[in-house]
């Protein structure tokens, strides 16, 4: 059974979504982080530890190795998050933690999320447990790439 007090990262949290469900789930120690304040008041109360205002595109106010986990949903999409941020998700990262994200499949490649994601493996920075494309945004048909990753 895994430690429900690990200290994750919901990154782009936006309105809250995967912060209830990891709530659900009996983890208590979740902080959320959006570049919107307008999808941050729309948070229920009790969800999140905190919940700052951070761009995912600029360096993490974060020291190393600060989170079990960092999970990342919805956010490398068009016009959003780009796949340098995947770096910093390992540097706050604990070793031996996770990192756990989804990217749309239209910017998979274009935003080069596809070379990150082997440059992260080819240099020992984390391994790659599971990497697959499920259903994203089913009513568009659209899918999205979920990977998650184990920092070395």
């Amino acid at each position: 059974m895994l430690n429900k007090n690990l200290k994750i990262l919901d990154a782009g949290c936006g309105s809250g979504l995967a912060g209830i469900e990891l709530k659900n789930k009996g983890y208590n120690n979740i902080h959320g982080v959006d570049f919107s304040q307008s999808m941050l008041d729309l948070i229920p109360d009790n969800i999140y530890q905190t919940a700052e205002i951070v761009d995912l595109n600029e360096p993490l106010m974060y020291d190393d190795d600060t989170f079990d986990a960092v999970v990342c949903v919805g956010t490398f999409t068009y016009g959003h998050v780009k796949a340098h941020a995947l770096d910093e998700f390992v540097r706050i990262t604990k070793n031996d933690g996770y990192i756990c994200f989804t990217i749309n499949e239209g910017v998979y490649a274009e935003y080069k999320f596809d070379r990150k994601i082997d440059e992260l493996s080819k240099n020992k920075s984390w391994n790659v447990i599971k990497l697959s494309k499920s259903s994203y945004i089913i009513n568009k048909d659209v899918e999205a790439w979920l990977c998650l990753a184990k920092k070395n």
